[in-house]
């Protein structure tokens, strides 16, 4: 079995040190279990679909899992499924007497919920760039790949800044201007050796 690469960037290690600090050490496995269910289900399904897993990548974006992209359109949307849902199965199953346990099982369904978002990186972006472009072709694909993005995108952001003002709540800005900040690291309309 070939060795895989992981890429660790210092602003994966800081932002753990930031949840850490913020919720202490019973913090970590709740944020950590649901992230960790969901890229296990992407690369249990990369290596059901034949795929040889080349390295890995954790940064400020996230974690980036290589591959060799080489499956057909209809395996990369099903590799591109299984993280949301293996993190919807792990909020099933978290829905126990724990709190901790309840706390990530409600985490994991958000982040699936989020996942599946109709923008790129997210996996609900891989998808409906892949569906756009097997149906409309490539420039035509984009260019409304490129519209709904802008469209959520405003959405997010209004929505974010509303909640930020109203519930003082800033985590729904975040994940707006995160993807928003993401939307110039991606090259065409979906990397098919990358899922995030």
């Amino acid at each position: 079995m070939q060795r895989k690469n992981l890429t660790l960037s210092f602003a994966a290690v800081l932002l753990t040190a930031c949840l850490y600090y913020r919720g202490g050490f019973m913090l970590l496995p709740i944020v950590v279990l649901p992230v960790l269910v969901h890229e296990l289900s992407h690369v249990l399904a990369l290596r059901l679909l034949g795929q040889r897993i080349t390295g890995f990548t954790l940064d400020a974006w996230g974690l980036c899992i290589r591959y060799d992209g080489t499956c057909s359109p209809a395996g990369h949307i099903l590799a591109a499924l299984a993280g949301p849902v293996g993190g919807a199965l792990y909020a099933l199953v978290g829905l126990t007497n724990s709190d901790w346990l309840r706390q990530s099982a409600s985490l994991s369904l958000l982040l699936t919920a989020f996942n599946l978002l109709p923008l790129l990186p997210l996996d609900g972006g891989r998808v409906f760039s892949l569906l756009c472009t097997l149906t409309l072709g490539e420039l035509r694909g984009g260019r409304l790949c490129r519209a709904v993005s802008a469209v959520l995108l405003a959405l997010l952001l209004l929505g974010g800044v509303v909640l930020a003002a109203w519930k003082k709540s800033t985590a729904p800005l975040a994940a707006a201007i995160w993807l928003l900040l993401f939307q110039n690291e991606e090259e065409g309309l979906v990397n098919k050796g990358r899922i995030i």
